[in-house]
């Protein structure tokens, strides 16, 4: 009689181990070892480590000659890997050069052995494709009201598309606060929450609810994108220009790239939904990939601050007279947002001699300045005595710029008897009360209020423009459309000492000709997303060998330039040629076991020329 193989993907960084791995299954597990489920398995020479791994499939016939180890034990008998989830994580997975273990340990949460007791999931079958509809939606600004509070008018009307939807739905945010905003707009429909919250029993708690599909719609920040919904016919990405999408870890997929694979191989609505549209979506319609939006999304009056004066020090001032007169009106009627670029006291220290911004010496993270004088990192916490300029050794230090802490304090000085309420990284606030206050917030951290802010004001907006960057104009239509978007339907938006072409579109509306723009730019550059970059990073010997691989050679190369310990080179390569050209990389990184390489597809980071510490 032949004894069943069940086929396994073992729970392992380690490249060479990326491949489905041949386990017998004993007879007295044979009722327990699913498709799907976790097993233990013996691993390395003679079976002398135990990993865990999970059952991709399961076959009758045993390759003939080859003496083959069994599993040690299954580890419950629900399967957690569904048939859809696995050809997903191993596309995401191929497509970014990574492996698949990296991407299963994202979209599966640890597990409750509590949690499954009396729970009896069957194993899911791989899904009849719906068929395929891709779209743009450009979502209104303002504040809408519900029964828990205000929330974005934005995330209202993803709420209305849930609501028709018959079957699975998945919504995917970048962050708590939108998260926190959706779950007002869907009071009245129940919904499973995906996100870091909660102890890893209540999130594997909630991952088995959709697996047995109790839940039909599913909402959260990145890792949703992944959820086992049942029959998914809906698939929302808010906002899939935001780089808090993409996972910080290796292989740092993308949930708009995830999103995109999964709409290929179950089908349904994948809709793109912002407030601003973004680059990636202005090529996606350019390409006829997606449906452009179909309506005229409603935007806030915005306003130029950009006053002429002969007084030397008015024109440069951080708040022009005009930016005043309206933020002293809309405070007589309620509270006003004031966007600022950084957080704390003073964001910058830099040389006096030279203005080189001085590093922390132990995590080289750019230091900053407290209001008592004194110098820390905000990074790892070290308070440094005295520092020492890298470029001219100097040691006086001077400020630079001005934080969301000092900023507080200086309104606060001008306006006496307004409350006055931060909120940063530090000061996390997701609703103020109605009533005259100022409030002095970072970009992405504003709170929301009942009816929208009576104005807001957005400083720091020509440093910011000026910032040298691949996606400096696309980052700062993102801040700040969303920061007016929090304003009253009949509120002022001002925007502080900006001019030129993009501050008239900014304020015209014509979001969609500044990002039609950057991408025209971009594409003459060569620059994704008109290419796919390829960032390796390694020692020098290891990137001259990958420079020479055949499939890597006649592409477009930049570098090697330090990269921390280490150097980096990017390839540039074209859609078509990308999988060949990562494949024979994390080839090549297998066959001659280089674990020092390390690879990052898509990273837009490496074209910015600012320490964005």
């Amino acid at each position: 009689m032949s004894r069943r193989v069940a086929h396994v993907i073992v729970e392992s960084p380690v490249p060479r181990l990326d491949r489905l791995l041949d386990y017998l299954i004993p007879d007295e597990l044979s009722d327990e070892v699913v498709v799907g489920g976790r097993v233990r398995v013996p691993l390395g020479k003679g079976g002398s480590r135990r990993i865990d791994a999970y059952v991709v499939d399961i076959s009758d016939t045993p390759t003939p000659g080859v003496s083959l180890s069994e599993i040690e034990s299954a580890n419950g008998s629900v399967p957690v890997l569904t048939p859809a989830l696995w050809v997903l994580a191993r596309t995401v997975a191929d497509r970014n050069g990574g492996g698949v273990a990296d991407v299963l340990r994202v979209a599966i949460p640890k597990r409750g052995v509590r949690i499954e007791k009396g729970r009896s999931i069957a194993a899911h079958v791989m899904p009849t494709p719906r068929p395929s509809i891709r779209s743009v939606m450009s979502l209104d600004a303002g504040v809408s009201e519900t029964t828990q509070g205000p929330t974005l008018r934005s995330l209202s009307q993803i709420a209305d598309l849930v609501r028709v939807a018959e079957a699975g739905v998945i919504v995917v945010v970048p962050d708590w606060r939108d998260l926190a905003l959706l779950s007002r707009a869907l009071e009245d429909v129940p919904h499973v929450t995906v996100d870091s919250s909660g102890t890893p029993s209540e999130r594997y708690g909630r991952y088995l609810d959709i697996l047995s599909g109790e839940a039909r719609v599913v909402i959260g920040t990145r890792a949703a994108v992944y959820a086992p919904v049942v029959d998914l016919e809906l698939l929302v990405v808010v906002d899939e220009s935001d780089p808090l999408l993409e996972e910080p870890h290796t292989p740092y997929v993308h949930a708009r790239d995830a999103a995109v694979v999964r709409n290929s191989i179950e089908g349904g609505r994948l809709v793109f939904a912002s407030i601003t549209p973004s680059v990636e979506s202005a090529r996606f319609v350019e390409l006829g990939f997606v449906e452009p939006t179909t309506t005229i999304p409603v935007r806030p009056t915005v306003m130029l601050a950009n006053d002429v004066t002969d007084d030397g020090f008015a024109s440069r001032a951080r708040i022009p007279t005009s930016g005043w007169r309206v933020l002293r009106a809309a405070l007589e009627r309620g509270p006003v947002l004031v966007q600022v670029s950084r957080p704390g006291f003073t964001p910058q220290v830099v040389c006096a001699d030279c203005r080189t911004p001085h590093r922390c010496g132990t995590c080289r993270s750019l230091l900053s300045g407290n209001r008592d004088g004194t110098v820390l990192c905000r990074v790892c916490g070290l308070a440094p005595i005295g520092v020492k300029c890298s470029h001219c050794s100097g040691r006086e230090t001077a400020w630079s710029g001005v934080g969301s802490v000092r900023t507080a304090e200086e309104l606060g000085r001008a306006f006496p008897g307004v409350p006055v309420v931060v909120a940063d990284g530090e000061h996390r606030a997701l609703e103020v009360p109605r009533r005259p206050s100022l409030v002095i917030a970072t970009r992405g951290a504003e709170p929301i209020v009942a009816g929208g802010y009576e104005a807001v004001l957005i400083v720091d907006g020509d440093k910011e423009l000026q910032r040298p960057g691949l996606r400096t104009s696309e980052n700062c239509l993102r801040w700040w459309g969303h920061a007016a978007g929090l304003a009253a339907d009949d509120a002022s938006v001002v925007l502080a000492n900006v001019d030129g072409a993009f501050a008239s579109l900014f304020a015209t509306n014509q979001w969609e000709s500044i990002v039609e723009t950057e991408l025209r730019e971009r594409r003459a550059l060569g620059f994704p997303p008109s290419s796919r970059a390829i960032a390796v990073r390694g020692t020098i010997a290891d990137l001259q060998a990958v420079r020479e691989l055949d499939e890597v050679t006649g592409h477009r190369v930049m570098g090697p330039a330090k990269d921390g310990d280490s150097f980096r080179i990017v390839i540039l390569v074209d859609y078509r040629s990308a999988p060949t050209v990562i494949s024979a990389i994390r080839v090549h990184t297998v066959s001659k076991n280089a674990t020092g390489i390390r690879v990052h597809c898509d990273d837009l980071t490496i074209f910015d020329d600012v320490d964005n510490d």
